[in-house]
């Protein structure tokens, strides 16, 4: 009789369809342009512990977070909470101070 149980009543197929879903789900990393590269430089240089609003890109999806990070320029990385994540997948960030009267 299992032929004729529903679509993913079977255990078998949870996980592969699990997995499938996720793969069409994935997007390809967005191009980062000059400009917002050079923001976000700024913010990262003149970071003092302020909230911080930025988009991350992860395994093919893109995560909003918002709050304080930990910077580490000699690795290239930041840390959210037990995360560390590369600098390389901040997609965009913002800051409710304003970096840009320096420059």
């Amino acid at each position: 009789m299992k032929q004729y149980l529903p679509f993913s009543s079977l255990v078998e197929q949870a996980t592969s369809l699990e997995e499938m879903s996720k793969k069409r789900q994935k997007i390809e990393k967005p191009q980062v342009s000059l400009e917002q590269a050079s923001k976000i430089n700024r913010i990262l240089t003149t970071y003092k512990g302020q909230e911080l609003t930025m988009k991350i890109y992860l395994d093919g999806a893109i995560y909003d977070y918002s709050g304080k990070i930990k910077v580490y320029p000699s690795k290239k990385t930041f840390r959210i909470r037990t995360f560390e994540i590369p600098l390389r997948n901040i997609i965009d960030i913002d800051s409710p101070f304003d970096f840009f009267d320096t420059y």
